[in-house]
């Protein structure tokens, strides 16, 4: 790193042959260094490699010093090659970031590619030693434009002035990027309230066409209503320090968004289907799966319809205190007998409900005597209990 030289504004004018991003600079064998990622421009003197995180934090590294290069292609495991120089003796007095180095050798990285257009430029660059020429002769060709440049009209003349502005252009963009990023958030914001506003107005129309909209609509609309999300949700920010306030009034918003829901689908819901359905609902107000349960678990504490139920297996649903599995063995045992034999899936696609909560329906009512199962190759079945009856 003592063949590099801090870059002093104000230098004189340069062309422009190439220019890289993702740029970071080795020494030797090591892996690690303290100019990671960087823009790296290439002039007929010279290469001004720019700090991307610090674009005033510039290197420099004549082409005087370098006897000899070579490039690596890229591998499998990255996307660009590198281009690795070994050099001269550093020039005296020089003012870099260390006074002396062990390494005689130095690698460009080029993590995003881009390297082979490089390299390819930067040999003929050496090629030329346009460095060896007078810097009289060189600033004396009309605003410091070599005469072959100006000749070719190939080459674009902006100069060390140009590299510097282009490197403050793209520093401007990234930040207008971001500061626009945050703007749109902003909209979306206002959006989804806006959405929200909507929905309440969609549901007051439901309700005063009621008799001029068909079950079918109906349905649809429910669903639009569900996704398009909850009117200002609960948050834990107004509740600080108070987690059962908070708790409870989550449990209330619970049992209103989902009351509907769960009575269409067969009155019992699974806690992972509950914490799905209410998180879409709230939009960008995103629930964790603790408080979800917790809120759960809170209904038994607010005047709800709904109550959390744990089967034996562990799986834990949110149900209608109505429609719990004890109040549905006989219903259970009912759809077997007319059936002949059932499985979890036939009382599934019957009752509306997952197949997960139509098995625990059927080990309560096994639970209760009512029917007995036969788990063979055909997998889990169940049939009226034929012995029960018999004692009868």
């Amino acid at each position: 790193m003592d063949r590099l030289s801090w870059y002093t504004p104000g230098e004189s004018t340069e062309e422009l042959l190439c220019q890289a991003g993702h740029v970071g600079i080795y020494e030797g064998d090591l892996k690690q260094t303290q100019f990671e990622q960087g823009t790296v421009s290439l002039t007929p003197q010279r290469i001004i490699w720019a700090d991307s995180s610090d674009p005033d934090r510039r290197l420099i590294l004549h082409h005087s010093l370098v006897l000899s290069m070579e490039r690596h292609h890229k591998s499998m495991f990255s996307r660009g090659g590198k281009i690795v120089l070994k050099l001269g003796k550093p020039k005296p007095n020089n003012v870099g970031p260390v006074n002396s180095s062990q390494y005689d050798l130095m690698r460009f990285v080029f993590r995003t590619g881009g390297e082979e257009d490089f390299y390819k430029k930067y040999d003929e660059a050496l090629r030329r030693k346009t460095w060896l020429r007078s810097s009289s002769g060189s600033s004396s060709s009309g605003g410091g434009l070599s005469v072959q440049s100006r000749a070719s009209g190939q080459l674009r003349s902006v100069g060390i002035a140009g590299i510097e502005r282009r490197l403050a252009e793209n520093h401007q963009k990234t930040h207008e990027t971001i500061t626009q990023a945050f703007e749109d958030m902003s909209k979306l914001m206002e959006t989804a309230r806006d959405m929200v506003n909507l929905s309440k107005s969609i549901s007051e129309k439901v309700r005063s066409r009621k008799g001029e909209i068909t079950d079918d609509e109906t349905i649809a609309f429910k669903s639009y209503l569900l996704s398009l999300g909850v009117a200002d949700p609960v948050t834990k920010s107004a509740f600080v320090g108070s987690d059962t306030q908070y708790f409870q009034e989550l449990a209330k918003e619970i049992s209103k968004t989902l009351t509907g829901p769960i009575t269409e689908n067969g009155g019992m819901m699974a806690l992972p289907e509950v914490y799905c359905r209410i998180n879409r609902a709230r939009g960008m107000e995103m629930l964790s799966p603790e408080d979800v349960l917790n809120a759960c678990e809170a209904l038994s504490l607010v005047d709800s319809p709904l109550e959390i139920h744990r089967f034996p297996s562990g799986v834990i649903v949110v149900q209608l205190k109505t429609a719990s599995v004890e109040s549905t063995v006989h219903e259970t045992k009912s759809f077997v007998e007319s059936a002949g034999k059932a499985r979890a899936a036939d009382l599934a696609a019957s009752q509306g409900i997952t197949v997960i909560l139509a098995k625990e329906r059927l080990l309560a009512a096994e639970e209760k005597a009512l029917i007995c199962r036969d788990d063979s190759i055909e997998g889990l079945q169940f049939y009226v209990n034929r012995f029960l009856q018999t004692s009868n």
